[in-house]
């Protein structure tokens, strides 16, 4: 292949002078070489390049493939050479510096055999996105969305001793292997492009290129660009009163669960027999986590509040007196997390930081919201389990401020590792705010301080979901309430910078585009992907988690006065309430439960068989309680009505 030739079109005005240059194929940032365009020699075809100039960071070539023969299977790259050492690189929610953290056993490293890893667009948040740092700049390389399946391509990063190479490649392919579900391998596949003599195609790229600063989150600003040139195209949803109100069906129509003495919410729904559903039979019921009890608890006494519905304020006291039993409570206020292990009769549980925070935090709002429902005589009760739980975390706290992450009853520590723990320093400035003891205040920052760091110098946070153990984004989340709520404490607004730098680590999951599926292949029509995100590596689906933080990014915004946090809490939201069923919805030849919504869309090649739909059928509690939990701690709904 030969490259005929290279323009450079200035899209700013004539007067201003760019920091970022192309020369000769070359690009350049104040002088200083970046590095420079390639590509990989493709028999038979030829290819021009034309730059646009975008902003004093950003550069668009467009590459123009043109077959001079006949050409079988053609497979054409737009490469750029980044012409410096690797410190740190990234696709966005697939690969974070190689994978290496954890015990999941999803795609390690950048390369299998001396064979570089490739991966479809679809896999990452903004098309095809790649990210490396070098001695002196960051660069970011992506795409535009495919217009049609045909148009499907994919990306690599290939980091060597000298340079990192960002690549896009056409047609899509996954090499030297497919990632088709938890630790799961399938084959490689590539699609098939044939080129007549004559025939063109073309690769777009965007290419960011950002001097580094010490103590930043230097992806920011490639994070920026991507997000203003996105389609921010939402999907048409519910108004929050609609949303409030199937929530709450949902919760008390089909989700309450009577089991010998147990009342309260079951972890979800499943397919019963062809058309009907049934609460899922195993680990049933959860504190936190996917079962969210203590949540649901604490929105049936909001529902009550703003509606006056007893059987709301009913069922909530009936499941609070369940989560509040002593048979729940060990020696040492260690606490049980599912109630399954009471109605088995097991012993020597286990309980993981995940749901032990979100049961203290939800608990000292329950005794906020008894008081307003005037029903004060199980709030003392209450707090004590709930500062028991903190009490128990912060003893066994490690003096470098790392938390535990899974106890057994005898107050045994099992594992420490990863982000997990942080889930206990909300709870732990909540008992601080309770009692004004400072002990609190003192576990909170010093585990804060030891998470916080991890974060900053690994640039990922790791294991949130229970079911893997890997780099993901769940737990970042209890680092971004961690830092709102240490500001709002403090007055400290090193904590907002802290909070954007989490944030801008959440954007690296979040969907920026709406890519091209099927009515058919979705199983409703006007679905978007745009404010999803992805999961975890080891769960390459999307998913709603990110509703959890709608509130965090719209308080971000007014603290900072950034409208990007705004922006992309509401694209979350709309994202989050798409598909929640309003009684007569159909998936997958099954009419959903008022309220009901599943909980994986399946983008790409994982867990997603050709023809098949998109959407599973596992109706999952923790949606629903998100998207209640979000609401009840707004004070105005309208700001939600106010997408673009």
């Amino acid at each position: 292949m030969k490259r005929l030739l290279l323009l450079l079109i200035v899209a700013v005005c004539q007067a201003c002078v760019s920091n970022l240059v192309v020369r000769n194929n070359h690009l350049y940032y104040d002088g200083v070489l970046v590095g420079e365009l390639t590509s990989q020699p493709c028999e038979g075809v030829t290819y021009c390049d034309v730059a646009e100039q975008i902003d004093n960071h950003t550069v668009r070539i467009v590459r123009t493939f043109t077959a001079t023969e006949n050409v079988e299977q053609a497979r054409l790259t737009l490469n750029f050479r980044h012409a410096s050492p690797n410190t740190y690189a990234m696709i966005p929610s697939v690969c974070y510096n190689g994978n290496h953290w954890g015990r999941g056993r999803e795609p390690k490293g950048f390369c299998t055999d001396g064979k570089w890893h490739t991966y479809s667009y679809q896999r990452t948040p903004i098309p095809g996105a790649t990210y490396s740092e070098g001695e002196r700049f960051g660069v970011a390389m992506w795409s535009e969305v495919p217009t049609s399946e045909s148009e499907a391509f994919a990306c690599a990063i290939m980091p060597t001793d000298s340079c990192t190479t960002h690549s896009l490649i056409l047609p899509e392919e996954e090499q030297p292997f497919t990632y088709i579900g938890k630790n799961v391998y399938g084959q490689p596949f590539t699609q098939k492009l044939s080129l007549a003599r004559g025939d063109t195609q073309q690769l777009v790229a965007y290419l960011h290129v950002t001097p580094l600063t010490e103590g930043a989150y230097n992806a920011a600003s490639f994070l920026d660009t991507a997000w203003a040139l996105a389609d921010k195209e939402c999907a048409p949803i519910a108004t929050p009163e609609q949303i409030w109100k199937y929530g709450v069906r949902y919760a008390k129509e089909y989700l309450w669960a009577e089991e010998e003495e147990y009342r309260g919410f079951s972890i979800g729904l499943v397919p019963n027999g062809s058309d009907g559903w049934r609460q899922r039979s195993f680990m049933k019921y959860e504190i936190g986590w996917c079962g969210q009890n203590a949540s649901f608890i604490n929105s049936l006494l909001a529902d009550y509040l703003r509606s006056g519905d007893e059987d709301s304020k009913n069922k909530a006291l009936a499941a609070l007196d369940s989560w509040t039993s002593q048979k729940l409570l060990r020696e040492g206020s260690f606490y049980v997390v599912n109630y399954d292990n009471i109605l088995r009769g097991k012993d020597n549980t286990i309980s993981d930081a995940c749901n032990l925070g979100t049961a203290a935090y939800n608990f000292f709002e329950t005794a906020q919201l008894l008081e307003q429902c005037g029903e004060q005589e199980r709030i003392p009760h209450l707090r004590s389990i709930a500062l028991g739980i903190c009490d128990f975390v912060r003893g066994d706290q490690l003096p470098s401020g790392c938390y535990g992450k899974g106890w057994r009853e005898s107050g045994e520590c099992l594992y420490r590792e990863g982000t997990v723990g942080a889930f206990m320093i909300a709870p732990m400035l909540a008992a601080y705010e309770v009692t004004a003891d400072s002990c609190y205040f003192t576990s909170a920052k010093s585990a804060y301080d030891f998470y916080f760091a991890e974060f900053a110098r690994e640039g990922y946070t790791t294991a949130g979901a229970l079911d893997t153990w890997c780099i993901d984004k769940e737990s970042s989340m209890s680092m971004l309430r961690a830092a709102i709520l240490l500001y709002d404490l403090t007055g400290n607004r090193q904590y907002l910078h802290d909070a954007e730098r989490i944030s801008y680590y959440l954007s690296t999951w979040l969907w920026h585009y709406n890519a091209p599926y099927t009515d058919n292949e979705v199983g409703y029509n006007n679905f978007r992907t745009f404010g999803a995100t992805s999961v975890s590596v080891q769960h390459h689906h999307l998913d709603v988690y990110a509703l959890l933080w709608v509130g965090e990014w719209l308080r971000l915004a007014e603290l900072t006065g950034n409208d990007i946090w705004r922006d992309k809490a509401l694209a979350v939201w709309s994202y989050g309430c798409q598909g929640v069923s309003d009684g007569t919805l159909e998936v997958n030849g099954r009419v959903r439960p008022v309220g009901s919504q599943n909980e994986a869309f399946f983008n790409c090649h994982w867990e997603y068989t050709h023809g098949k739909p998109r959407f599973n059928d596992w109706l999952v509690a923790w949606p629903g309680a998100f998207r209640l939990e979000t609401l009840r701690h707004l004070t105005d709904w309208s700001v939600l009505n106010q997408t673009e």
